[in-house]
């Protein structure tokens, strides 16, 4: 994390939150003794403390300290039912009596399976791991598999998981108004080997030219494309029509694999976002809403990539492996979660992110600060930066002390965030918790101008 600037120490926003988690802070000295940093969730981290969490009913959580806040980061936005939802804590709890986990094959993963073979028109077949970053993993290694080819095309800013070959630049960008070039990327994170990066190819998202111009030059060397319809981690942009076409025509002609990397952005239709744009793609990884609360993830597509994972004597080549696989609690969540989903608890969802969006819009309009939001569906992104945000590089002109200093002034409000102020809804919300969000972000820029944040030497 960078260095706050001097007025973050002396600033009443900051002192607030100090006082009112006296226990969180006291919490982290213990971790920090056991937990380098303090987490193993580098994501939680922020200054001058994380929150820790005790508890968590609906659409509420509450830190060691009794605080109650209203949960927008909802857990990275697996959450999408909120906290203990009575039907499905109910199946996993009728689940849990039986087993949690044994050496054999639940007979519901073929259920999950054909539920969202159902519901994603692309997808003829599923294989289950743990989390979306396995899911990745194992959708290029069928892509590589599938193509004989080892190259992957990948967009600054998206964020696939922890693996080595997908997390290299991500956190690293040209500056913004560098050429919009193909590019190796950077190696970022200590630890990982020099040949991560030279199976790799970047350019910025949204840029529909740049993806002809990669394809034109190294389109029969490309194994997989992989893409977020809208780019999470990176900043909550949502895709252009264009741009997401150009990956699909493009990548058809080269017998590229196409990835959509569905992780966050199943939750925008009960066919994902390739619904709402009308994509049709090769793979598609999914985790966080399928596992109703538990570690999950899934790939799924056509059947002649998805079969390379039959056995060996059926004509595969890719094996699918790992103790927690479709393990019975999981998929028993995953099923009640996305029973409930329906379009039309989707089409509300969304509603109340159209509503929420356009409130903070308001009050940053209101306010004449120097902020901007982004988002789709029941997702949403601030930005401190008077810069018309279309792609990672857009983002990385975001003032990194302005976004502490907003989430903990909405902290202090009864709103949890991120540190970068990025989130999602839950079914759990209704109108009046989406207008509480929006006082306390008017309320949370009243402060924040008040205290000289916005002030013109700041930028």
């Amino acid at each position: 994390m960078p260095a706050m600037p001097p007025m973050f120490e002396t600033s009443a926003i900051v002192r607030r939150f100090r006082e009112s988690n006296r226990k969180s802070a006291e919490h982290e000295q213990r971790a920090r003794k056991v937990v380098p940093g303090g987490t193993s969730r580098a994501t939680m981290l922020q200054k001058p403390f994380p929150v820790y969490l005790a508890d968590a009913r609906g659409a509420s959580v509450w830190d060691l300290d009794g605080n109650e806040r209203l949960d927008f980061n909802n857990n990275m936005l697996a959450m999408i039912h909120g906290h203990g939802h009575p039907e499905v804590v109910a199946a996993v709890k009728a689940q849990l009596e039986r087993t949690s986990a044994f050496t054999s094959v639940s007979e519901r993963e073929a259920e999950l399976a054909e539920t969202l073979c159902g519901r994603v028109a692309s997808i003829d077949k599923v294989t289950f791991d743990n989390s979306g970053t396995e899911a990745v993993m194992m959708a290029i290694r069928l892509a590589r598999a599938y193509t004989g080819r080892t190259r992957i095309l990948r967009f600054e800013g998206g964020y696939h998981g922890f693996y080595d070959p997908v997390i290299t630049g991500s956190f690293s960008n040209p500056p913004v108004d560098a050429p919009h070039d193909p590019h190796p990327p950077v190696r970022d994170m200590a630890g990982m080997p020099p040949g991560v990066t030279e199976d790799a190819v970047l350019v910025p998202y949204n840029d529909a030219e740049a993806v002809r111009r990669v394809f034109r030059e190294q389109g029969e060397r490309l194994a997989a494309v992989i893409v977020e319809p809208m780019l999470g981690g990176g900043g909550m942009i949502p895709g252009l029509p264009d741009f997401l076409r150009t990956i699909r025509e493009e990548s058809a002609k080269t017998g590229t694999v196409m990835i959509c990397d569905e992780v966050i952005t199943l939750r925008f239709a009960t066919g994902g976002a390739q619904e709402v744009y009308g994509l049709a793609p090769d793979l598609t990884t999914m985790g966080k809403i399928i596992g109703g609360g538990y570690p999950v993830g899934a790939v799924g597509g056509r059947a002649e990539i998805m079969d390379l994972c039959r056995p060996a004597d059926e004509g595969g080549a890719v094996m699918t492996m790992g103790t927690f696989n479709s393990n019975p609690v999981t998929v028993t969540a995953g099923l009640a979660t996305l029973k409930l989903l329906d379009k039309a608890a989707i089409d509300r969802l969304n509603g109340l992110g159209d509503r929420l969006r356009k409130g903070l819009s308001d009050c940053i309009e209101k306010r004449q600060v120097p902020a901007r939001v982004t988002g789709a569906a029941s997702c949403f992104d601030i930005h401190f930066t008077r810069r018309e945000i279309n792609n990672a590089r857009d983002v990385a002109t975001d003032d990194e002390a302005l976004q502490q200093v907003c989430s903990l002034g909405l902290a202090n409000r009864g709103i949890l965030v991120s540190k970068s102020r990025k989130g999602g809804l839950s079914t759990v919300m209704d109108e009046g918790i989406i207008d509480r969000a929006v006082e306390a972000f008017d309320d949370t820029l009243t402060e924040m101008t008040a205290e000289g944040w916005f002030d013109s030497a700041r930028h």
